[in-house]
């Protein structure tokens, strides 16, 4: 990307991108702690069918194996808000009637941010599990406070394309890595830009956290420079995959995942659960090799790399996994409920006149169908889903908005990113109808909804 019409000056030097990835999301987290909600949701931030049917396996398992007096670790990498945790207790306390199970379960939720942990601590339906979980300062890439072998299961949700990620790219034969240098202009920060670029290099939060926000408009320029990758974690696997790469087009290398994996690989105990890891990304050489399919991704100046679960499937068998599954998480958590699943979002994307509406006619759809959905899906958690009307909203439309914001169950869909089955979608067809959906969009997509970059199951044993 270059930038010559505007006054950007340029924050840094070009650096491999994994360098200034990762620095920019230590800042990015450093700054908003437990904030970072407000900029992303994920299916485990209000949802619980992800936590359920994790929950489910976990029991069925744990009560196969017999009884027995040890405690059975469960570690989460990534905590977000406390929800995944919350809803998994939740549902293995309901699951475990005689109490072999969950009593023995301890949950630790783990994280490298103090200001996110201390965020979970006030989730309420977390809270009535007292006495079940802790919370550890931890990186998931970094050295061990944990014994060997003392975990029985570990979950991460979205945490992999945090991770540090290089990007490769083939052409004529050669492998050249992805370079990044970041630009700003001065304007955009109120004070001195040398002394603001000192703070930025530095990573002075204490001092970032005080200026007006910034992120969101740093911009990008990135080069290609030939590189030899014999010293990069898994070389020859990494190889082998690019072998197959198509030319020209930029492949994620999740070498902080990598990290991950062989730190499950450590901690997990001889007869465990294994590591059960969510993310999105590029399923299999197929969507690896589309030409012009996005790789990463930009959240209020976060910058994400999306996950090449292809190479980490072969990675984690490189490192010593004796088995590893992958599927598209919709389906994961559709098997678990005998049937297809969606999520809101993408309902509401079948709709055939959603790419044409102004963004409060969409905001108004969005909630229309929450209330048509809410006739007959029923949460087992009570929640108010706040739904702000955006800024540049005329008034009508504001006011229509907010009244059905304000009119939604409590017990109905959490969340805009909530999974709803087949049945549920389509006992309200007729209300569906009445917003304008088409009954045969809704079918094509709820049995055939996978696209380039999808979210995906994995779990390393």
């Amino acid at each position: 990307m270059t930038h010559h019409s505007r006054n950007f000056l340029p924050l840094g030097d070009f650096k491999p991108a994994d360098q200034w990835q990762t620095h920019v999301n230590s800042i990015f987290y450093g700054i908003q702690g437990p904030g970072i909600h407000d900029h992303f949701q994920t299916y485990v931030s209000r949802d619980h069918r992800l936590a359920h049917a994790l929950a489910e396996d976990f029991f069925a398992v744990a009560r196969a194996q017999g009884p027995a007096s040890s405690p059975l670790i469960v570690q989460e990498w990534g905590v977000g808000n406390g929800n995944l945790a919350a809803c998994f207790l939740a549902r293995l306390r309901e699951l475990d009637g005689e109490g072999k199970v969950y009593p023995r379960t301890r949950y630790v939720l783990c994280d490298y941010s103090r200001e996110i942990l201390d965020g979970t601590r006030v989730n309420a339906l977390l809270q009535e599990h007292a006495g079940r979980f802790s919370a550890a300062l931890m990186d998931a890439e970094g050295t061990d406070c944990f014994k060997p072998r003392s975990v029985c299961k570990i979950l991460s949700n979205e945490i992999w394309d945090d991770l540090a990620a290089k990007a490769l790219l083939k052409h004529d034969g050669l492998l050249l890595e992805e370079y990044l240098q970041p630009f700003l202009e001065p304007a955009a920060v109120d004070m001195d830009f040398e002394e603001f670029r000192t703070l930025f290099l530095n990573r002075d939060l204490d001092a970032l956290k005080k200026l007006p926000p910034f992120l969101h408009a740093i911009h990008w320029e990135r080069s290609y420079q030939r590189v030899d990758i014999g010293d990069w974690p898994y070389a020859g696997t990494i190889r082998s995959l690019m072998d197959r790469a198509e030319e020209d087009i930029p492949i994620p290398v999740n070498i902080g995942a990598f990290a991950a994996l062989e730190r499950a690989l450590r901690l997990l105990a001889g007869e465990n659960q294994g590591y059960c890891g969510f993310d999105y990304g590029m399923f299999s050489m197929r969507e690896l090799n589309e030409a012009g399919r996005p790789y990463f991704n930009l959240y209020g100046g976060q910058y994400t790399f999306m996950v090449n679960f292809e190479l980490l499937a072969e990675v984690g068998k490189a490192a010593g996994f004796k088995t590893v599954e992958k599927d598209y998480q919709r389906r994961y958590v559709g098997q678990r409920l005998g049937e297809n699943l969606l999520s809101v979002v993408e309902i509401v994307r079948t709709h055939p006149r959603i790419a044409e509406m102004p963004p409060w006619d969409r905001d108004a759809l969005m909630l229309g169908t929450l209330h048509a959905l809410n006739g007959t899906y029923k949460s087992p958690y009570k929640r108010i889903l706040e739904y702000p009307v955006a800024p540049g909203t005329p008034k009508k439309q504001r006011k229509e908005i907010a009244r059905l914001a304000g009119t939604l169950n409590p017990r109905g869909v959490p969340d805009t990113v909530a999974y709803v089955t087949a049945s549920e979608t389509f006992a309200v067809l007729k209300q569906l109808q009445r917003l304008g959906y088409r009954e045969r969009d809704l079918r094509r997509t709820f049995e055939d909804p996978e696209q380039t970059i999808a979210f995906v199951y994995m779990k390393f044993q």
